[in-house]
Formats: structure tokens, C-alpha cells, sequence
């Protein structure tokens, strides 16, 4: 990266005060204790905090310059613009068109981290790739996975988050995909819509910056993504629907890994998924349509998978002694819920003593959390669970969903579950840990693990 003062005002709109001769930035950051040499700090205003406040601090740090909201005595040039975090956006946008690359992005009600880790993988073994940063998919994240780009990439793989309607409009804005992928539409962040029909108008606006000539890759097994409103959406693009009729096989091998034969553009494509769950297979599908698109081939795609190893929290197995520990504790939805708790009962997991799930509170579901919580406790009571542990106060819900007293606990937190650990699991259990981010699930894995 090299942008001069200039450019950097141009393209946010900004006026520039104080400009010193033949100034440059090569790094973005928002942290003013993240500098590198020749940074732009862009602060952001936050709940708690406002970064204005650290502007002082990114000069002292080696910062050459900061976009600012408002004029601030300090000895580098600042850029003035009406919001920060519009600038933000506007710069990466600028930067992005830059670069004559494919851009991959990606949205979805679940799957969507995993999912581009996998198109990550594929892509990798023919271009010179970069992929967003973790899981920053919103307008903050976003504009710093764009400013990793290189002059030698050729492919950069961007997740595309949102909590309302329009946030996924001015993220395609920015990106300007050439290929779009949607996983599926579910309840997540549904407390801000009033159904999964305002999700999936949101969900479709990955394609408002679409080129052209785009092509839109839909998962073919959800059925609003293959109804009237999507079709009508997306109409102007070529548009490919993966679904389980192209799923030759998917046996299952062990806990941890499915193994996966496609037919796809009229090609045989076997790969191994090394995650567990029926529902990563159709994840691995879609990224394995991004490469037949992007010229992948099968052998190519086959060692794409190979390599491939499922983020930290989602559905990673981890064992201790004689207890298996299926972590899927970075987030939860409905829908991901059902398919964590399914790998529960694969034919893989028969010879454990008992089958047990711990249950947390999935937020953002807003009018309809009791509802889903409830109807997550029926399925968990039907599928033939060996113990309930629910934690929280929406999961108090899972628990009368279960109505099975005998084979369910509850919790109203995460401690007063931990104090009773050691009488509730045993040794040869299997366990899955599973609940939104907030609830901090990671510390009961690692209890269990320290135990």
C-alpha cells in the first residue's frame, strides 16, 4: 500500500490540514497502539469510547497522519470528514479498485466464516490469495481485510456480515464482487427483521455491487434462496444453484472427517471435509463451485480440502482421556444448533456412554427467542439426548422444550454449571458445548479440559 495524503482525501471527500511535503501512508489502522511506520489512523467512535481521543496518542506511536470528524492540535496532517467510519469505507472502496483482482464475497445465515475459510483454501492452490481477517464482516472489518491487498494478489475472498437491513448494500458497494455466495437463511440477527423474508432481502443485497458479468452461487437446498423473491433479485447475473441432487456421496469417516463426492459442471470431485455435520458438506459444496468457477481443478480442489482445518470454536474436536469434546462455542443460531446437536448422534459416536449436550442462550433473535429456544429443546429431547445441560436465562426455554427432567439440568449461569462440573460429566461422555458468543462457552471447554 501507498497512498498519498491526496489520494486518501479524494477519495473520502476530506479536507486536508496541515499536509506536509511528499507525505505517504502504507498501513491502516484503528488501534493507535497498532502502528507501523508511515500509518493512517482512522478513529472510530464507539459505545464506550471515542478514538478521536487516541489521535494525540497514533502521532506519538509514529502515525503520519489521522482522518478526523473535527480539527485537533496535534503535529501530523489531519484529513477532515463528516464520519470516520464512512471514510473508512469510502477509502477501501478506492483501494479495492485499485487492483485488477477477483473478489469472492460471502453472506449467510450460518456457515459463513467456515465457508470462506474453505473458499480460502481452494482458491489458494492456483492464485495468490487474501481472505478477510477472523470474522471482520462489517463495515470496520471489512475496509481492513481490503487494505491487506498486495500488488502480486490475485484473489481476495471477503465475509459479509450484517445486523440491518442495508449494511450488506454498502459492503457489496465497497468489495465489488465478481462472484457472491450465499450459504443460507435463517433466524440470526432476526430481532431487527420481522421474518426470514426481510432476512433474506438483506442476505440478497451481496449482490448490489455485483459485477456485470457476475455469477451468484446459491445454496440450492434452501428454499428461500430458490424461490420467487431471490430468482427476481438476482436475474440480471448468472446464477448456479449446488444442491444435495449433485451430492453423489457424503459417508462419513470417523468424527472429524466426511468424506465427499460431487458432480458438478460435469466433473467428478472428491475431497475429505475434516468437519463434523451433515451441513458442512453443503459449506464444502459451495466452496467447491467457487473453484470449478474460478478454473480450479478437481485434483486442485481435492488438495484444497486437504489443508483445510476448521476455525477455533466451530465444531472442532478436542478430547481428554476417555471424554471427546465436540467445541462449537464462537456462535449460535437455530439452525446450527439442530445440526451440532445431529453430530451428537452420527453412527461415529455410538460406542461413548452417554450423549450429552450443554446449551447456551443464542441471541438476536429478538420476538421470536422464546419460540426457538423452546423448539431447540424439542428437537434436543427427540433426537434421543443422554443429558441436557441448558445455561442461561433464554435457555431456561431449551430446557422446557426438552421436558425431561430426569434427563436435563439448568443453569442460570456459566459458574454455577462450572462449581458442579465434576458430578455432572464422566468419563467416556461425549459432549457437545454449544451458544452465542456472549455466553463465553470457551471457559466451560476449557474447565472440561483442565478437569
Amino acid at each position: 500500500m501507498r497512498l498519498s495524503l491526496k489520494d486518501i482525501a479524494t477519495a473520502c471527500n476530506g479536507k486536508i490540514i496541515g499536509q506536509k511535503e511528499d507525505t505517504y501512508i502504507d498501513w491502516v489502522s484503528i488501534d493507535s497502539r497498532a502502528i507501523n511506520p508511515s500509518t493512517l489512523f482512522v478513529p472510530i467512535a464507539g459505545e464506550r469510547f471515542d478514538g478521536h481521543d487516541y489521535i494525540k496518542n497514533a502521532a506519538q506511536n509514529g502515525a503520519v497522519c489521522a482522518l478526523s470528524e473535527k480539527e485537533i492540535d496535534v503535529n501530523i496532517p489531519l484529513i477532515i470528514v463528516k464520519s470516520t467510519r464512512r471514510a473508512l469505507m469510502d477509502l477501501a472502496g478506492y483501494y479495492r479498485r485499485l487492483y485488477d483482482i477477483k473478489v469472492v464475497a460471502i453472506t449467510g445465515s450460518a456457515g459463513k466464516t467456515t465457508t470462506k475459510d474453505m473458499i480460502y483454501h481452494v482458491l489458494s492452490r492456483k492464485f495468490k490469495t487474501k481472505k478477510t481477517i477472523g470474522n471482520f464482516n462489517n463495515d470496520i472489518g471489512l475496509p481492513l481485510s481490503i487494505f491487506q491487498l498486495e500488488p502480486e494478489d490475485e484473489v481476495l475472498v471477503l465475509e459479509m456480515g450484517m445486523n440491518h437491513a442495508g449494511e450488506i448494500h454498502e459492503l457489496s458497494l465497497t468489495g465489488a464482487p465478481d462472484i457472491t455466495v450465499i450459504t443460507h437463511i435463517g433466524d440470526a440477527h432476526i430481532e431487527n427483521f420481522e421474518n426470514r423474508t426481510g432476512i433474506l432481502h438483506a442476505k440478497l443485497e451481496i449482490v448490489d455491487g455485483l459485477a456485470p458479468d457476475g455469477v451468484v452461487i446459491l445454496n440450492g437446498d434452501d428454499p428461500l434462496l430458490t424461490g420467487e423473491i431471490a430468482t427476481e433479485k438476482v436475474k440480471a447475473f448468472r446464477v448456479l444453484y449446488p444442491s444435495s441432487k449433485n451430492i453423489i456421496e457424503a459417508e462419513p469417516m470417523g468424527l472429524q472427517k466426511t468424506h465427499c463426492h460431487f458432480n458438478w459442471k460435469e466433473q467428478d470431485i472428491i475431497i475429505t471435509v475434516p468437519v463434523p455435520g451433515a451441513h458442512m458438506v453443503m459449506n464444502a459444496f459451495l466452496a467447491v463451485a467457487v473453484g470449478v468457477e474460478m478454473g480450479i481443478s478437481a485434483d486442485e480442489i481435492t488438495l484444497g480440502f486437504n489443508d483445510f482445518a476448521p476455525p477455533e470454536g466451530r465444531l472442532s474436536v478436542e478430547t481428554a482421556n476417555d471424554m471427546v469434546i465436540i467445541n462449537d462455542v464462537y456462535n449460535a443460531n437455530p439452525a446450527a444448533m439442530k445440526e451440532a446437536i445431529k453430530v451428537l448422534h452420527s453412527p461415529e459416536t455410538a460406542k461413548h456412554s452417554r450423549r450429552v449436550a450443554i446449551l447456551g442462550d443464542m441471541n438476536e433473535l429478538g420476538h421470536v427467542a422464546k419460540e426457538r429456544h423452546f423448539e431447540v429443546g424439542e428437537f434436543a429431547n427427540k433426537s434421543g439426548l443422554d443429558l441436557l445441560v441448558a445455561i442461561g436465562e433464554l435457555s431456561k426455554h431449551i430446557y422446557d422444550g426438552f421436558n425431561n427432567p430426569q434427563k436435563s439440568l439448568y443453569f442460570k449461569t456459566v459458574g454455577e454449571f462450572l462449581s458442579q462440573l465434576k458430578e455432572i460429566l464422566r468419563s467416556g461422555d461425549i459432549v457437545l458445548v454449544k451458544a452465542s458468543r456472549g455466553m463465553a462457552f470457551e471457559n466451560i471447554v476449557d474447565a472440561i479440559l483442565k478437569e
